[in-house]
Protein backbone atom coordinates (compact mmCIF):
# COMPACT_ATOMS: atom_id res chain seq x y z
CA UNK A 1 0.00 0.00 0.00
CA UNK A 2 1.28 3.15 -0.67
CA UNK A 3 1.52 6.61 0.96
CA UNK A 4 -1.70 8.57 -0.12
CA UNK A 5 -3.60 4.53 0.61
CA UNK A 6 -2.68 4.82 3.83
CA UNK A 7 -3.49 8.46 4.58
CA UNK A 8 -6.81 7.74 2.76
CA UNK A 9 -7.23 4.80 5.15
CA UNK A 10 -6.58 7.22 7.59
CA UNK A 11 -8.95 9.58 6.38
CA UNK A 12 -12.03 7.27 6.61
CA UNK A 13 -11.37 5.82 10.14
CA UNK A 14 -11.62 9.76 11.18
CA UNK A 15 -14.51 10.21 8.83
CA UNK A 16 -15.70 7.27 11.16
CA UNK A 17 -15.38 8.50 14.14
CA UNK A 18 -16.86 11.94 13.56
CA UNK A 19 -20.25 9.93 12.38
CA UNK A 20 -20.20 7.65 15.51
CA UNK A 21 -19.40 11.17 17.56
CA UNK A 22 -22.37 12.98 15.61
CA UNK A 23 -24.71 10.19 16.89
CA UNK A 24 -23.67 10.09 20.11
CA UNK A 25 -24.11 14.31 20.17
CA UNK A 26 -27.65 13.39 18.53
CA UNK A 27 -28.57 10.58 21.42
CA UNK A 28 -27.42 13.42 23.84
CA UNK A 29 -29.73 16.30 22.45
CA UNK A 30 -32.55 14.06 22.72
CA UNK A 31 -32.04 13.09 26.28
CA UNK A 32 -31.89 16.84 26.89
CA UNK A 33 -35.03 17.26 24.38
CA UNK A 34 -37.00 14.17 26.90
CA UNK A 35 -35.50 17.22 30.10
CA UNK A 36 -36.81 20.44 28.72
CA UNK A 37 -40.16 18.73 27.73
CA UNK A 38 -40.34 17.41 30.86
CA UNK A 39 -39.46 20.46 32.66
CA UNK A 40 -41.78 22.69 30.62
CA UNK A 41 -38.27 24.69 28.76
CA UNK A 42 -38.26 25.99 25.48
CA UNK A 43 -35.83 24.29 23.25
CA UNK A 44 -34.05 27.63 21.85
CA UNK A 45 -31.29 28.42 24.24
CA UNK A 46 -29.76 31.34 22.93
CA UNK A 47 -27.12 32.16 26.10
CA UNK A 48 -26.49 28.16 25.65
CA UNK A 49 -25.84 28.64 21.69
CA UNK A 50 -23.50 31.44 22.16
CA UNK A 51 -21.69 29.83 24.86
CA UNK A 52 -20.82 27.17 22.13
CA UNK A 53 -20.09 29.58 19.34
CA UNK A 54 -17.43 30.72 22.37
CA UNK A 55 -16.24 27.24 22.94
CA UNK A 56 -15.50 26.60 19.27
CA UNK A 57 -13.83 29.22 18.98
CA UNK A 58 -11.34 28.26 21.31
CA UNK A 59 -10.90 25.17 20.43
CA UNK A 60 -10.47 26.17 16.51
CA UNK A 61 -7.77 28.88 17.94
CA UNK A 62 -5.64 25.83 19.72
CA UNK A 63 -5.79 23.68 16.82
CA UNK A 64 -5.51 25.97 14.23
CA UNK A 65 -8.54 24.90 12.82
CA UNK A 66 -10.85 27.87 10.95
CA UNK A 67 -13.59 28.76 13.37
CA UNK A 68 -15.78 29.71 10.46
CA UNK A 69 -15.59 25.98 8.99
CA UNK A 70 -16.84 24.90 12.21
CA UNK A 71 -18.88 27.64 12.85
CA UNK A 72 -20.60 26.23 9.38
CA UNK A 73 -20.75 22.52 10.79
CA UNK A 74 -22.00 22.95 14.26
CA UNK A 75 -24.41 25.43 12.49
CA UNK A 76 -26.11 22.44 11.10
CA UNK A 77 -25.47 20.30 14.30
CA UNK A 78 -26.89 22.37 16.56
CA UNK A 79 -30.36 22.93 13.91
CA UNK A 80 -30.57 18.91 14.12
CA UNK A 81 -30.38 19.11 17.98
CA UNK A 82 -32.62 21.68 17.87
CA UNK A 83 -35.41 19.25 16.02
CA UNK A 84 -34.67 16.47 17.57
CA UNK A 85 -35.43 18.26 20.78
CA UNK A 86 -38.70 19.49 19.72
CA UNK A 87 -39.41 15.60 18.43
CA UNK A 88 -39.41 14.53 21.77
Amino acid sequence: MNEIEQLRLQITKVDSDIIELIAKRQDLAKKIGQYKKKNNMQVYDRTREALLREFHDNVCSEHKVSATMVARIFEILIEESRKVQNDE
